[in-house]
């Protein structure tokens, strides 16, 4: 209380202070120049305070009171004076390290120079001296730009310096630079059990059984076996083992990238390269041999006006393919390796039906098709590891639009030829020996000049919430001509040209942000892609064209004509599917349906089902899926069993359950 009374005491005080100033004003003018005087008179120069006992009040009154313009400005001039000498300072040590990099660049300028100039009068000492004033003046003039760059790199503090000294000379390490490389490891594995069930009794032991023994369940006799496969008349036993009823097999592909980028060109480039861990095995595997191969590799240039790659690789008619398999589960459907659980080779074992939907290249690639599986299985050919080399071309997307094409000069030939090991008799002093002797047979189409292409166009019809694709693929390439100054194949089998078209289109439609639906169908035509039409074989020195009259292999030409010959049809392909897509469960309903030259029809229905345990945003997929085949094949031209009747054709069902981690 005591305290706000003496506060309360001073302002009063204060307020009488300024009110005696103001009334001064009134005073005569002898009394104000004596309070002037007064005012400018050297005493203690302070005007006494009131007393009080609040010290900080007391101090805020004494600076009111008290203050002194002339001291107040010597305190702003000393300070403007300290700012002028920082600022000075600041100026002569920029100046200091200026003189200090010219000395730095005279000095490595004078050293470069001397370096050169003994070089050139070691060599050239006949040369005049306005040659070497020349000389000396472009030398100059290189190493000015040199040591601008050594200069600028220098400058960059915490690096280490790009010059480095061999032999009196600086060298600019051009290593030092910064690097954009970029690597990226990735894949795809998959875990999958199976269980199949088919027909019950003897017409589901004719196809389940293992390696080479359906020969026992049919009248094999040679010239049945001659017509029935007569590319692969001898030993024409089923490829696959289907002995199981259910088994496990894990599958992988390994993809490593590398790529960099010059921002100033606008460009990405690198290299791309996949590994192939194999769902077949072949010899050594037990030993690992064949436990992961190259499955491709080519280099790629990246830039607003498309995409270019150079290597081994699928080309558009893969890519830009587009069927309903693209909307089934994570299994594949139809597009996928389900085909080696079931025995699709036939009665006569000659792989007879069309069981994926891809052109005749991808199918090739994929030993999903007759000719490459028999190669893979039988001779242990690198079918699905010896991609073509191929030259492809991208288009960036233009509203919607994108096309794209290859070419590819031509497969690798040691994939289309067998080497087999054949007797003969050979009379040795009136004696007859049978000896042995190795005989090549080009037993493939080995096309050349493939040109594939594609073009895509998706539409977005975001007021109703449907987004549309369409695509169209095709290829044409040559088959192999026998070149007949060359007499290197004891037997040469013709081919029809490769000829393909695939279209599809697809509608996807949101329902909201957890639902969606989606459709698709395709059609292919392949022509008669991958269809012989004719057998040669070297007699004497000349190729001579085998007939049916021929009394070894007249049986083999009968067979080729009523399989492949002019009154066979085409073959083709066709696709149809939907899918429904609630939070994470997605599920999949797909038909593939084929057929081939001979009318040999498979129909193969798939019922799918997925749930993704990754988070949404995730780039990697955790996917456990099950996956129900329903298939029916139709031969034609069955052979007939040991008691003449028909041998029937397969049919039956697969489960499939697994998992698949894409990283």
């Amino acid at each position: 209380m005591k305290k706000s009374m003496y506060t309360r005491t001073a302002l009063v005080s204060l307020l009488t202070l300024c009110s005696f100033s103001s009334f001064a004003a009134d005073f005569p003018d002898e009394s104000m120049k004596e309070i002037k005087k007064q005012e400018s008179t050297k005493t203690s120069g302070k005007v006494e305070v009131m007393k009080t006992s609040n010290k900080k009040l007391k101090e805020k009154m004494d600076r009111i009171c008290n203050a002194d313009p002339r001291k107040k400005a010597e305190e702003l001039k000393k300070k403007e004076e300290l700012r002028l000498a920082a600022e000075q300072k600041k100026k002569e040590e920029i100046r200091l390290a200026n003189e200090k990099k010219a000395k730095l660049i005279e000095d490595s300028k004078a050293k470069a120079l001397n370096a050169k100039n003994s070089n050139i009068e070691k060599g050239k000492v006949s040369k005049t001296k306005r040659s070497k004033t020349k000389n000396a003046k472009v030398e100059a003039k290189d190493v000015k730009k040199d040591i601008k760059v050594v200069n600028k790199n220098t400058e960059e503090k915490g690096k280490a310096s790009p010059v480095v000294s061999v032999g009196g000379v600086d060298i600019i390490d051009t290593n030092q630079g910064q690097s954009n490389l970029r690597i990226t490891f990735g894949g795809v594995v998959d875990a999958q059990g199976y269980g199949k069930a088919g027909p019950s009794g003897a017409d589901y032991k004719r196809y389940n059984v293992t390696p080479n023994r359906s020969t026992e369940y049919y009248n094999a006799t040679p010239d049945i076996t001659k017509g029935a496969n007569p590319i692969f008349y001898e030993g024409i036993g089923n490829i696959g083992d289907y002995g199981n009823d259910m088994g496990m097999i894990a599958d992988a592909i390994l993809h490593l990238r590398a790529e960099n980028k010059n921002e100033d060109l606008g460009l990405l480039y690198g290299a791309d390269v996949q590994f192939h861990v194999p769902v077949t095995e072949g010899k050594g595997a037990s030993q690992g041999v064949y436990a992961a191969k190259g499955r491709s590799a080519h280099v790629f240039v990246n830039s607003k006006y498309g995409d270019v790659k150079l290597g081994y690789q699928f080309g558009p008619e893969a890519l830009m393919r587009l069927d309903a398999t693209r909307i089934a589960t994570v299994d594949g459907a139809a597009d996928s390796d389900w085909f080696r659980k079931v025995n699709l080779e036939g009665s006569a074992a000659s792989f007879p039906f069309y069981v994926t939907p891809r052109l005749y290249t991808e199918s090739f690639s994929s030993e999903s098709e007759k000719f490459s599986f028999r190669m893979a299985g039988k001779y242990n050919k690198g079918v699905m590891t010896t991609l073509p080399f191929r030259v492809a071309y991208y288009s960036p997307n233009y509203m919607g639009a994108r096309f794209g094409i290859s070419y590819s000069p031509r497969y690798d030939s040691s994939l289309f030829i067998v080497k087999e090991t054949v007797p003969f008799k050979e009379t040795i002093s009136g004696a007859e020996v049978i000896k042995h002797k190795e005989e090549i047979k080009h037993v493939g189409p080995d096309y050349e000049h493939i040109v594939s292409a594609g073009v895509s166009y998706e539409y977005d019809f975001d007021k109703h919430k449907v987004k549309v694709k369409t695509s169209a693929v095709g290829e044409y390439g040559q088959a192999k001509k026998l070149s007949k100054d060359k007499h290197l194949y004891k037997e040469f089998v013709e081919y029809n040209d490769l000829m393909g078209v695939n279209l599809g289109v697809s509608a996807d439609y949101k329902i909201n942000e957890d639902q969606g639906v989606k459709f698709a169908a395709s059609f292919a035509y392949l022509g008669k892609s991958g269809q012989p039409k004719g057998i040669k074989k070297l007699i004497g020195d000349t190729y001579t064209e085998i007939d049916s009259k021929d009394a070894t292999d007249g049986k083999r030409v009968e067979g080729l004509k009523a399989q492949f010959g002019k009154d066979s049809i085409d073959t083709m392909y066709w696709t149809v599917g939907a899918g429904y897509q609630h939070e994470n469960i997605y599920t999949s309903l797909t038909y593939f349906g084929s057929r081939m030259n001979d009318k040999d029809m498979l129909h193969d229905g798939a019922l799918g089902v997925q749930y993704d345990l990754s988070p949404a945003c995730s780039k990697n997929k955790f996917v456990p899926y099950a996956a129900l085949h329903y298939f029916m094949t139709n031969k034609t031209g069955k052979l007939k069993d040991e008691s003449d009747a028909d041998v029937p054709s397969n049919q039956g069902i697969l489960l499939l359950t697994g998992v698949k981690f894409s990283f």
